[in-house]
């Protein structure tokens, strides 16, 4: 199952453990997951060190520099967005699992929007987290082709990827960050646009067999 491999990617990263050490690290990392998901794009060590009742000093004995440090950040996101993810049904009608689909990122993606120039940033600084993101979206493209596997069945092998590469598209982060940030609107109205465009590219992909 695709959504496995983000899990695994999450949990490669080092585990804090129950000792000393384990919770001193865990606390760090938690610090700067709280600091993140407040809006800091780049949490500061000492503000970091401070909540987590610690010297800079510590900070570093536990990760070599700030971006290994935000990594362990994203890997917890991570770790949160995809825990316990449930299976679609595969036999229930499209508009169901249309609507199971949008709900679900929306969900998702609404948590991960305090974060957003975070992770960003991230990416510039860090393979590693651009590989995470690039996990993201492959699994997501992965997914997408199996939910919607009956309605992309009778397409052709060019028109089902194109197909599949637009609402991977629609479906990605950037897409909520648009909708919710650049045009401002609501939760709900953000996720009635996502409904309308998923549905117009399933409905527009049946009418080109």
């Amino acid at each position: 199952m695709a959504v496995e491999i983000l899990k695994q990617q999450a949990s490669s990263q080092p585990v804090a453990g129950n000792g000393r050490v384990g919770r001193t690290r865990d606390a760090i990392v938690a610090s700067a997951f709280a600091l993140a998901a407040a809006g800091e794009v780049a949490p500061i060590v000492r503000d970091v060190a401070k909540m987590a009742g610690v010297s800079a000093r510590t900070v570093f004995q536990h990760f070599s520099d700030t971006a290994e440090l935000y990594v362990a950040v994203l890997a917890r996101m991570f770790a949160g967005l995809f825990a316990d993810v449930p299976e679609l049904g595969m036999s229930l009608p499209l508009a169901a699992r249309l609507s199971l689909v949008v709900d679900q990122d929306a969900n998702r993606y609404e948590r991960l929007l305090p974060m957003w120039a975070f992770i960003g940033m991230l990416q510039r600084r860090s393979t590693t987290a651009a590989d995470m993101m690039v996990q993201l979206y492959t699994t997501n493209h992965a997914n997408l082709g199996r939910w919607f596997d009956r309605e992309l069945a009778g397409l052709s092998a060019e028109a089902r990827e194109r197909t599949l590469n637009a609402l991977a598209l629609a479906l990605a982060p950037e897409s909520w960050v648009m909708l919710r940030q650049r045009l401002g609107l609501t939760t709900d109205q953000a996720r009635d646009e996502l409904h309308f465009v998923v549905n117009a590219l399933l409905n527009g992909s049946a009418n080109r067999r």
